[in-house]
């Protein structure tokens, strides 16, 4: 299984010029939203400037997932946009490689507008990036977006060291990415992924995503109820008309999942977002050997309301993908569908 973004569908830009924001004036830009950038010799925007009197910038989304699994919704309901965040990677650096990565990575979307991490690390835990092939390891978000006009992500990323030196300018990108939607559905779908680059400070940024119509929230659970208490392998969703990996998580960049007192593996990772009209592909990989892997797939079919529920091997596992908890010696699978709205 190929990481990050490398699937047989090719990453491609999205080339409409028109659905991306102007950047104002100078003089009309706010400080509170934007900052010099010394790469592009101009103010740019950092964070998101609509409504920015009556929105705490800084507020964390209070919606998690799930809210609407249990939920009886009848089969005309008319179902919302989204977006799935495939890979993250830093393309170009000013000060090469490697570099020791720290910051944030926020979406902000037509639920709430309010802050949902999909990548979170202070100072004292960078994440090397040893090239331009290394992708960011992202923790969400945790719950999937809704996207019914535009959706924004906003870029904070810091640099804490060269080749083990300090440097004088530690923002490493910083900016502000928009995705429409609503003009996108004026056009036929592209089954594809589309990059948006964020040109900033002392790199370039390559944010690579698919769009989703009609979708639904799918959310991933292992529980290990018999077996050993770590995982080492790879976890990764895709769906049937864009076969790209969506990596959940891999032991051989995060480390290895070690279940809790309930058997449940904490994935940071978890929640994939599906169109009602395809189906959503599960692929887990288990380390039996010496990096050789046992590795399963199974596809879901989406639902407006309720549960799947799936039996594999893989392995020495046997895996129950199922909606409810059920007693048992084996590993459980918590697979469910909810609807993002």
């Amino acid at each position: 299984m190929a990481g990050g973004d490398s699937s047989p569908v090719a990453a491609r830009k999205w080339d409409h010029e028109e659905y991306r924001f102007e950047t104002p004036d100078e003089d009309s830009l706010d400080p509170r939203f934007s900052e010099y950038d010394p790469k592009q010799g101009c103010f740019i925007y950092v964070r998101y400037f609509f409504d920015g009197d009556k929105l705490d910038l800084d507020e964390e989304s209070p919606v998690g997932p799930m809210r609407h699994t249990g939920k009886i919704f009848k089969e005309g309901f008319r179902l919302k946009n989204s977006v799935n965040v495939v890979s993250i990677k830093i393309v170009s650096s000013d000060y090469g490689y490697p570099l020791n990565v720290y910051g944030t990575i926020i979406a902000r979307d037509s639920l709430d507008q309010k802050c949902v991490y999909i990548f979170r690390r202070d100072q004292d835990d960078c994440q090397l990036i040893s090239s331009k092939d290394d992708s960011l390891i992202l923790t969400g978000p945790k719950r999937g977006f809704m996207v019914c006009d535009d959706i924004f992500f906003e870029i904070s990323l810091k640099v804490k060291d060269v080749h083990g030196r300090a440097v004088n300018d530690d923002r490493l990108s910083k900016g502000l990415i928009e995705v429409d939607a609503i003009r996108r559905l004026e056009f036929t779908p592209r089954y594809v992924v589309d990059t948006e680059t964020l040109v900033s400070m002392h790199s370039i940024l390559d944010l690579n995503y698919t769009f989703i119509r009609r979708a639904v929230e799918g959310t991933v659970e292992i529980k290990i109820l018999e077996g050993p208490d770590e995982f080492h392998g790879k976890i990764v969703a895709s769906t049937t008309s864009i076969p790209c990996d969506i990596v959940l998580h891999d032991s051989k960049v995060s480390g290895a999942l070690t279940a809790g007192d309930s058997g449940v593996l904490q994935m940071a990772r978890r929640v994939v977002g599906v169109s009602v009209d395809e189906m959503l592909v599960l692929t887990v990989a288990f380390v039996v050997g010496d990096d050789v892997l046992s590795v399963c797939t199974i596809e879901f079919t989406p639902r407006r309301n309720g549960y799947t529920d799936e039996n594999i091997t893989c392995g020495d596992y046997k895996m129950l993908l199922k909606s409810l908890d059920i007693s048992g010696k084996n590993v459980l699978l918590y697979k469910m569908f909810g609807l993002i709205n």
